[in-house]
């Protein structure tokens, strides 16, 4: 059985080469985190499909460019969330899910707080910080991609937010959630 999804992991993603490169391809801004989630959006909000084969098996060495309690690694990935948000979240969410995501971050930057790991706390604002200094580079990614639109919402995107989950209802484990668009 296939399923559909919103996004897949770069590790195991096979792509018709008409359609990377029709979509824009992977954006190299990104360094490293979330820019397979920001093609995969772009291909669906494009109408084309993303399936997971749940059958298949995948060996993938992961955290091989950062390792996972890197203050690097959390700024890259609450960055790049919140220009991936940018770039593809249409007029009439982007304002409320942003709003929704400065509260978010400021709980997971204060639960990083907690944990004395003060690097990762900083991560997540100096993340903010440059987000608002970066995202006028990517107006015109965002007006092409709203443009090119023909699937909105996407269908397997939902307004459950695993942060939320995580951070606030303390909610660890997300088999049985939808995707995700926080």
């Amino acid at each position: 059985a296939v399923a559909s999804v919103l996004c897949a992991t770069v590790a195991a993603l096979f792509i018709r080469s008409h359609v990377y490169w029709e979509v824009g391809g992977l954006d190299g801004r990104f360094f490293a985190h979330q820019e397979e989630i920001d093609l995969c959006w772009r291909i669906r909000s494009r109408g084309y499909g993303v399936a997971c084969v749940p059958q298949s098996v995948v060996f993938h060495w992961g955290g091989g460019t950062l390792p996972k309690d890197s203050p690097h690694k959390t700024y890259l990935n609450f960055r790049n969330n919140l220009l991936l948000l940018y770039k593809n979240l249409p007029d009439d969410r982007l304002s409320r899910v942003m709003r929704i995501r400065w509260l978010l971050d400021a709980l997971a930057s204060l639960q990083f707080l907690a944990k004395g790991n003060m690097a990762s706390f900083w991560a997540v604002w100096r993340a903010r910080r440059d987000f608002c200094s970066l995202k006028h580079r990517f107006r015109a990614d965002r007006e092409e991609n709203l443009r090119k639109t023909v699937v909105s919402p996407v269908p397997e995107q939902t307004d459950i937010s695993i942060l939320w989950q995580y951070y606030v209802r303390w909610r660890r484990t997300f088999t049985q959630l939808p995707n995700q668009i926080i």
